[in-house]
């Protein structure tokens, strides 16, 4: 499985960190993970494009992860797009009323090809893939769920916004890669997100291969200070996300 990082960010405007998106790739297919502003400009700078994709994995349906979600399915119905291969587009549970509330009603599914939306089950099988899916501590007024992929073996966890929590350190167990939510350092935590310390606490405890910090909120100090934090409890293989990074298990 290979993976690219297109936005390493939030909902704050920057001209280095899109949105929170993500692009996992493995035998021929594409999926993103989340869908902020700027993915699908980012997917058009890697010369893979949105129309080129399987499917969709949101974490939760705040703005930041789901920015570029009404463009792209509008875009799947924009003239000129030839396509046959099935779309699959999948969320947390009250995914589907989100989809049919508010962004059916603005852009209307493409009917030249199969347009799947569904609700995350605990564990399926997707595209050679098994994928699973564990509810994070994030929102009390929506709901938000890490995903977790596995093929021949080795697996990658993208954990979305999400606050420590053991069942999450459960569900990381073992990962040989995990990209993680470290919005801020620990002086100043924020419900709902991963301080850089817990970051390392978690892949500490779950003994992962590889860690990858990402939605990275502006805190006026240097990324080393992110790093050192980590390194106060995960001593293994740590870089931190940048748009446009590359990584692979």
């Amino acid at each position: 499985m290979k993976g690219t990082i297109l936005g390493s960010g939030t909902g704050i405007p920057s001209l280095s960190r899109h949105a929170p998106g993500y692009l996992l790739e493995g035998d021929g297919t594409r999926c993103l993970i989340d869908c902020g502003s700027g993915t699908l400009l980012q997917l058009e700078r890697l010369q893979k494009s949105f129309h080129t994709l399987d499917g969709a994995f949101i974490t939760h349906t705040h703005p930041d992860h789901i920015g570029d979600l009404i463009p792209m399915v509008h875009a799947f119905r924009l003239p000129g797009l030839v396509r046959c291969a099935p779309f699959h587009l999948f969320g947390p549970p009250g995914f589907i009323d989100f989809f049919d509330r508010f962004v059916a009603p603005i852009a209307t599914p493409p009917d030249s090809f199969p347009f799947h939306v569904a609700e995350i089950s605990p564990c399926q099988s997707w595209a050679g893939m098994t994928v699973r899916a564990q509810p994070t501590i994030h929102s009390d007024r929506l709901a938000s769920v890490a995903y977790r992929f596995e093929k021949d073996g080795k697996s990658i966890v993208f954990t979305g916004d999400c606050d420590y929590d053991p069942a999450l350190v459960d569900f990381v167990s073992g990962a040989d890669l995990l990209v993680i939510d470290c919005s801020t350092l620990e002086a100043d935590k924020v419900k709902g997100h991963l301080s850089a310390e817990q970051v390392g606490l978690v892949a500490a405890q779950a003994r992962v291969g590889r860690l990858i910090p990402t939605h990275f909120y502006p805190i006026g100090q240097p990324d080393s200070h992110r790093v050192a934090e980590c390194r106060l409890h995960f001593a293994g293989p740590l870089d931190l996300a940048e748009d446009l990074m590359e990584f692979q298990v």
